[in-house]
């Protein structure tokens, strides 16, 4: 308990020290733009010149931007959609190349039903649109730039629930699939991001953490792995999209460190500025490592990682949420068509009568393999993960589950995936040993 109480203390000093030195950061780096926008102005890269200080996961904004823009290697051909889109990806390469604009348009749809269920309900369906994109305003084509980041944002459940609550109809301890809600439309993201010779960077305003901690290339609902532990890390409570600022230190091409701290009690439809003020903050700091056994491509993250995230939350007064910490260890290796991973998280959440758990889960163990290219379309992908749970609460019993899903890729901007999950034990529906959670996601990246 004391090793607890004294990393508490300790991450709260940091997160004072890192508000502070991010906006002094800021207030620097916004006098320097002048000489970083001049193309003659050279920069060192301790780091190494080749390896681009890639800040975000697999679901940031840069991220998805590079993946949707990629050439693809898909199934359908339809000359009239191929060629009314043509004009668009050519418009939008040329605004990346020439003035550092990427701008992206998605629509994502999600259908799941369950075989069994303790409530009313056994399915639901919701949608989302997103308008996003990144621009990099100054020292483009340095180590050093400066972007800017943004994200329009609307969600909604065309079913009696969102597929973000079927879990409690299914009995089931945690989300078969997360993000999937209700959001009116907003502005979920706007931030400033700046790097300093490939080596050290900072970003600051309304952040989406999922985004930025705990790195997994398939941490993607969008694309890949949608059930809250694949996709979101359910063992860590990440905030919604927030008020909150992070630094990432890369002494090393291999090694990286990153310290966060975000408002804990974040929305994604509204703007808070007395986050600090009000004290009840989120916290977390990350140590990595990349092995460097696969060269990475440029603005992409690493094709391996080895990390471990120590995170904590304050007690939550706002919403009656307990005080927690804890910590992940993670590891994954690419290996051509292969990616295995294996994950560890743990949880301890201080809870009192009147306050709620910060987190479902205590312990945390998940596995699995994603196998590109299973039937030679380069562009599909199969996912398995295995996962065994413990729940936080010592009433319940601990539960398993398989969680499969095949993307295919029908079109340049059409994928659809079918998903399956595989429940063993659902600790809230005794009456059942196993039930199945299937869905289909359908995805448009204009």
């Amino acid at each position: 308990m004391a090793v607890v109480m004294t990393w508490g203390k300790t991450l709260k000093n940091w997160r004072n020290t890192l508000a502070l030195y991010v906006s002094l950061h800021m207030v620097l780096s916004l006098g320097a733009l002048g000489a970083e926008s001049d193309p003659n102005t050279e920069t060192s890269n301790p780091a190494g010149a080749d390896s681009e200080l890639t800040m975000g996961t697999a679901a940031s904004i840069r991220n998805q931007f590079e993946v949707d823009s990629s050439t693809k290697d898909y199934k359908l051909k339809i000359p009239v959609i191929d060629t009314a889109f043509s004009s668009w990806g050519e418009l939008r390469s040329g605004l990346a190349e020439e003035h550092g604009f990427r701008p992206n348009i998605s629509a994502t749809h999600v259908y799941q039903e369950t075989t069994d269920s303790v409530g009313p309900e056994d399915s639901a369906a919701g949608y989302e649109l997103v308008v996003d994109g990144t621009w990099t305003f100054a020292g483009r084509d340095t180590t050093s730039p400066t972007t800017m980041g943004f994200e329009f944002l609307y969600r909604d459940f065309t079913s009696d629930i969102p597929p973000v609550a079927l879990f409690t109809q299914a009995g089931t301890l945690y989300p078969s699939t997360v993000a999937f809600s209700e959001v009116d439309p907003t502005v979920g993201q706007l931030w400033i991001q700046k790097k300093f010779d490939n080596r050290f960077g900072f970003q600051a305003g309304k952040l989406f953490p999922l985004a930025y901690y705990d790195y997994f290339p398939l941490k993607n609902f969008r694309t890949d792995f949608m059930d809250a532990i694949h996709a979101a890390t359910f063992v860590i409570p990440l905030p919604d999209r927030g008020l909150g600022s992070y630094v990432m230190y890369r002494p090393t091409s291999q090694h990286y460190l990153r310290l966060g701290v975000h408002d804990a009690n974040a929305d994604a439809e509204e703007f808070d500025f007395d986050v600090f003020d009000d004290g009840e903050l989120f916290s977390i700091l990350e140590l990595g490592w990349n092995p460097g056994l696969m060269p990475r491509i440029p603005g992409r993250p690493p094709m391996g990682d080895v990390h471990i995230s120590l995170w904590h939350q304050d007690e939550r007064d706002h919403d009656k949420v307990a005080e927690a910490w804890g910590f992940v260890v993670s590891a994954y290796q690419k290996m051509g068509r292969f990616l295995p991973f294996v994950r560890y998280g743990y949880a301890d959440s201080d809870s009192e009568f009147g306050l709620k758990d910060a987190t479902p889960i205590e312990h945390m163990v998940n596995a699995g393999v994603a196998i590109d290219a299973l039937f030679r379309q380069q562009d599909d992908r199969l996912g398995i993960g295995f996962t065994w749970s413990r729940p936080i609460d010592d009433m319940l019993d601990d539960q398993e589950a398989i969680d499969l899903y095949y993307r295919i890729q029908l079109s340049p901007r059409i994928a659809v995936t079918p998903t399956l999950e595989f429940v063993f034990d659902p600790v809230r529906n005794t009456d059942e040993d196993n039930l199945t959670i299937w869905g289909i996601r359908t995805r448009f990246a204009f």
